[in-house]
């Protein structure tokens, strides 16, 4: 074959790769002509990570701000038995790990509070942040609110503001290990059970909250989805199903609909999303037609990380839905 022939093959076959070649409504089998009668709750995934840094005070505050209905957190328990506000990035297995977030190795369940507060400082040029490095402080900044915050600091935080509704949601993911108890206590502490929820992908922990709290909300988190994912959320006694968003199918909140589970869509981190985005020819990266796309499934609450245009996204469907009821 001849060198320029194989040359115009190679870019074809690489600008082929980088194509969209996927439709999302195809992929949540949903069309225009779906309707659904609840206005969808808007929950900012760790806040609004695209305005602050995500999983602070000021994040959280930034999405409540924007209208939406509630936030997203993660929690860990350091060995001083402490709950900080953290993500980080490995598995959940390994989850916590620093080396991109903060551009150290380890974990940060290896601190303490006192520790990871004022010796950790984020990685400003990090692709995990939507934010950007502007808007992550550092302790040369009058208002430096970029630090590992505990699980108490946010929740008297968003107890207390002026410009945080008192029913706003705050759902609470246990992401390491000994969370349950603990978190559980500490919201019965601040009499706030009544607005916080808690949610696993490590369902033990989710079935700890139910007998330590039988009232409480809980979700189950799914990435990859299995077959029985209805009879498992049943067995841990879920209250809600928490789908990864391109798993949200009609059929699969239909389904949970069926058996009295409530249902979330949840989006990846925007590093993921940027990569999800570019499969799609139909949507955009988190963008209204995106949004807009996963709630034609009928889902309940979106948990997005630009929780303002999810808003703009609801806020049409409920439009929809009123001209639509006014038509007939």
């Amino acid at each position: 074959m001849p060198k320029q022939m194989k040359r115009i093959r190679s870019f074809s076959k690489a600008t082929a790769m980088q194509s969209p070649t996927f439709s999302l409504a195809n992929k949540l089998n949903v069309t225009d002509d779906i309707t659904h009668n609840h206005r969808p709750a808007v929950i900012g995934h760790r806040g609004s990570l695209y305005t602050a840094l995500e999983n602070t005070s000021r994040s959280f505050i930034e999405a409540a701000q924007a209208g939406a209905d509630g936030i997203e957190l993660d929690v860990f328990l350091l060995k001083c038995g402490t709950l900080v506000v953290f993500h980080g990035t490995g598995t959940d297995q390994s989850p916590g790990l620093l080396s991109s977030y903060c551009g150290i190795e380890g974990s940060i369940l290896e601190y303490t509070a006192d520790e990871a507060r004022s010796q950790l400082t984020f990685n400003k040029h990090s692709d995990q942040f939507g934010c950007g490095p502007d808007l992550i402080t550092d302790d040369n900044h009058d208002d430096h609110y970029c630090y590992v915050h505990t699980l108490e600091e946010v929740l008297i935080t968003l107890r207390d503001h002026p410009d945080v509704k008192p029913d706003f949601v705050i759902k609470i993911e246990l992401k390491g290990p000994g969370t349950a108890f603990p978190s559980v206590e500490l919201v019965k502490k601040h009499n706030m059970i009544h607005r916080c929820q808690f949610a696993s992908f490590n369902h033990e922990r989710i079935a700890e909250v139910k007998y330590l709290a039988p009232d409480a909300i809980t979700g189950a988190l799914w990435a990859d989805l299995p077959d029985d994912f209805l009879e498992r959320c049943l067995q841990v006694q879920a209250d809600e199903v928490h789908f990864r968003y391109d798993t949200c199918t009609h059929n699969n909140v239909e389904a949970a609909h069926n058996a009295g589970l409530n249902t979330m869509a949840w989006f990846r981190g925007p590093k993921a999303m940027g990569t999800d985005a570019i499969k799609y020819h139909d949507v955009g990266n988190e963008d209204v037609n995106m949004y807009k796309t996963v709630l034609q499934s009928g889902v309940m609450s979106l948990c997005a990380n630009r929780p303002s245009i999810a808003l703009e996204a609801v806020l049409e469907q409920v439009a929809r839905c009123i001209s639509d009821d006014e038509d007939e």
